[in-house]
């Protein structure tokens, strides 16, 4: 699968890449949330940009999209 790295998408936000990432992968909030170890909850709340996109989420959403290119 041939899916773009997360920092190379341009947007506005990480949030915003984040959007387009999920819905590229045509993946639901809590199937994509799962998948890369966060809480459905979570991932809800900073797409709504109530809580901050974190270091630690850009690391699981990068080692997931790794993980995807080696398939």
């Amino acid at each position: 699968m041939n899916v773009d790295k997360f920092k190379n998408i341009e947007c506005m936000d990480n949030v915003e890449r984040l959007l387009i990432i999920r819905k590229r992968l045509n993946k639901k909030q809590y199937e994509f949330a799962r998948e890369i170890g966060v809480s459905p909850s979570y991932l809800l709340a900073v797409e709504n940009y109530k809580k901050p996109f974190t270091k630690s989420l850009l690391r699981k959403i990068n080692a997931y999209l790794q993980s995807k290119e080696m398939e």
